[in-house]
């Protein structure tokens, strides 16, 4: 006898909407909604009943959402959509888009990670200290050799002349000046030139 009856079903981004074509009264219909499952009972005019029972469905819905209608050539069952945007290629099946899980649900099954203190490898502070603080007789060493390859690099490509300037200097200034013309240093003793407030210290 139920076979007779027919159901059609459509879909939009939001809900299900399964239409069941059976001329029948409200009090004779019962739909229970289930997250996974949808089980409609219906009592028929001529006895007996309609029962159409879906489970799984393709997609999870909202049962407190969903809803049911009886007009007067059918009843119209509305499922909601746990997943909205999410389209059915059916209306039972493999279960397409499990039901959503509570946040505390989530959070007591997966504990967040944190880095175990035990994987750490010691840290090794003397090493850390040399690293990223030099000596400062090192560091001067260093300035002095950057200078002396300037100067060594300048002495090297320059003239004869030049040369006896940037000695002489150099030398008679006590490292304080630099110069390469010959025909101002050839003239006397270059004097001591301390930076903007140093005084020169005698050796």
């Amino acid at each position: 006898m139920a076979s007779q009856y027919r159901y059609e079903w459509y879909q939009n981004d939001r809900n299900v909407y399964l239409n069941i074509f059976i001329k029948t009264s409200a009090d004779k219909v019962k739909v229970e909604f289930k997250p996974q499952s949808l089980s409609a009972n219906i009592d028929l005019p001529s006895g007996g009943s309609y029962v159409l029972d879906l489970e799984p469905l393709t997609g999870a819905i909202e049962p407190a959402e969903s809803n049911f209608e009886v007009l007067s050539t059918k009843v119209e069952i509305t499922l909601r959509k746990a997943v909205v945007g999410i389209q059915w290629a059916k209306l039972e099946g493999e279960l397409a888009n499990p039901a959503p899980r509570s946040q505390s649900a989530e959070a007591t099954a997966n504990p967040p990670q944190y880095p175990s203190s035990s994987r750490k490898q010691p840290v090794n502070w003397d090493k850390l200290a040399r690293e990223t603080e030099k000596d400062p007789e090192e560091a001067s060493a260093t300035g002095d050799q950057a200078v002396n390859q300037l100067f060594q690099s300048l002495y090297k490509d320059a003239s004869e002349e030049t040369r006896r300037a940037m000695m002489k200097s150099f030398v008679e200034s006590q490292g304080t000046c630099l110069s390469t013309d010959w025909s101002e240093v050839s003239k006397g003793k270059v004097d001591v030139k301390a930076p903007d407030g140093m005084v020169p210290k005698k050796y």
